[in-house]
């Protein structure tokens, strides 16, 4: 009993309520339980934290784990209500208002949307529904619409996919509401355009998808390129786009002082973030880049499993359905990779040694792909053998190829130069885009398998298995160390 009264520091407890959010996430999403949808649940756990909080100990170890799953299953429960309520209306034509929650693309002739905040008319519910329809629209033009505009749509409602409660193909477009302008989405757009007008269309492409994380201009031979190729992950606003900008605020502002490095690092995060929109990625990302921020502000370091624990845990509960969400997942995966069998690989390999610049390249893009490929094969059914040299002949380039879109769309306006900053992005954009179509066409390479196979998640056992043997290895080294002999017994 004694043991279970001795005292515990608070992140212990603090990381056993996360490791709850995440496994109740899990539990609930798979098994479809909603028994803890009483917001009488939500008082007792807000009770239990608070007093494990207070008086930390053993024993809430395991009381504080219950209650994260309870949180969890609270959370989960609303959104397999809204869930239902929706599969509940399909294929009924009826009319439907939503918020268009993501940046608009096109798919043949039509426009593709995401709505979010859902009310039907004539529903007996008034508040909105927070689930999500996949939308193809015929609309004017693309630019019509944007994010942020609420739409009210006529027509069939079909069964949905993925992180989607349902779809609507080609539904009768009745209105389009503007709440108020944005004058965030205004400049971006502005500056997306000058970029467009000064590049060729695969180039703006992808160096909007670089910078900006905009995939709508992407074309669908090149999305399916990248898919193969198992390049997708470099068009997703995610890590990489925001610790460039990460450190370089921290280097300028950095100068002036610790806090105004910090300061503007995380206002420069909720910008962009707020630019490209708040997709599972990109909230993974920015919470990531802001626990760090903030560690590196008090001067302090968080371990890699636990930041990426405590990222998993926040964003499941800000949104249970990111479980599903291929942002989300290959966000995940290759920042573990990165943070966890990078440093384990370089270990293994080095011991003690540094390694140069293009191992550690070559280490950190090899981890990022294993940690992939997976969740890759599982989506797409399909994944190149070599996409390991594809990546690493163009993530040590990303950094450039933003730097120099950024100062195509910006020199436009103002500076004399403007033909040289476009001749050298677009020697930078050509040469991804001639390493992307060349791996892409060597189908010699191309591993196949059936699609939303979950066997294909045992690949991860062999890095299960190294990654312990290399932790058996580090662990029977420290112990085969001579211990340190104290200043007394020396003679």
């Amino acid at each position: 009993m004694n043991f279970l009264l001795e005292k515990v520091h608070s992140s212990s407890l603090f990381l056993s309520l996360i490791l709850g959010i995440i496994f109740g996430t899990i539990l609930s999403l798979a098994l479809k339980i909603n028994f803890f949808s009483s917001v009488l649940w939500l008082v007792f756990v807000s009770i239990l934290m608070i007093y494990s909080f207070l008086k930390p100990a053993r024993l809430f170890l395991i009381l504080i784990f219950l209650a994260g799953g309870i949180l969890a299953n609270f959370r989960v429960a609303s959104e397999l209500k809204n869930e239902s309520v929706v599969e509940s209306l399909i294929g009924k034509t009826l009319e439907l208002t939503g918020e268009v929650s993501a940046d608009p693309s096109l798919s043949g002739s039509t426009t593709v949307l995401k709505l979010s905040n859902l009310s039907f008319a004539n529903s007996p519910d008034a508040a909105p529904l927070n689930a999500s329809v996949y939308v193809q629209v015929s609309v004017p033009s693309p630019s019509v619409v944007k994010r942020g505009d609420f739409l009210t749509l006529r027509g069939e409602l079909s069964a949905g996919f993925g992180t989607y409660s349902a779809s609507l193909f080609r539904p009768e477009l009745l209105k389009i509401s503007r709440p108020s302008a944005n004058p965030l989405l205004e400049t971006r757009d502005a500056f997306a355009n000058e970029i467009k007008s000064s590049l060729d269309s695969d180039e703006s492409s992808l160096g909007l998808a670089y910078l900006l994380g905009l995939r709508n201009g992407l074309s669908e031979e090149l999305v399916e390129i990248l898919s193969i190729v198992g390049l997708t992950h470099i068009v997703v606003a995610s890590g990489t786009h925001l610790s460039i900008i990460v450190d370089f605020m921290r280097k300028i502002f950095g100068k002036i002082s610790r806090f105004a490095g910090f300061f503007f690092a995380v206002l420069l995060i909720l910008v962009f973030a707020e630019l490209v929109g708040w997709t599972a990625s990109i909230t993974r990302a920015a919470i990531v880049s802001l626990l760090s921020l903030s560690a590196w502000y008090v001067g302090r370091k968080f371990e890699p499993v636990r930041i990426i624990l405590i990222s998993i845990g926040l964003t499941l509960l800000l949104d249970p359905i990111n479980l599903t969400n291929l942002g989300w997942l290959l966000s995940f995966g290759s920042f573990s990779g990165i943070l966890i069998l990078a440093p384990l690989l370089t270990k293994f390999f080095y011991g003690e040694k540094t390694p140069n610049l293009l191992s550690t390249v070559l280490l950190a893009t090899l981890s990022a792909t294993l940690m992939t490929a997976p969740i890759l094969l599982y989506y797409f059914g399909s994944l190149s053998l070599i996409s390991i040299f594809a990546n690493l002949l163009i993530l040590p380039t990303i950094p450039f190829a933003m730097g120099f879109t950024f100062l195509t769309g910006i020199s436009g306006f103002f500076f004399p130069l403007h033909w040289i900053v476009v001749k050298i992005t677009t020697i930078i954009l050509d040469y991804h885009l001639l390493v992307i179509r060349f791996f892409g066409s060597q189908k010699v390479f191309l591993l196949t398998l059936p699609a939303n196979d979950p066997r294909v998640f045992l690949l991860y056992l062999p890095l299960v298995i190294l990654i312990l043997y290399i932790e058996f290895k580090k662990l029977k080294r420290k112990k085969s160390l001579p211990k340190r002999v104290p200043l007394y017994f020396n003679s």
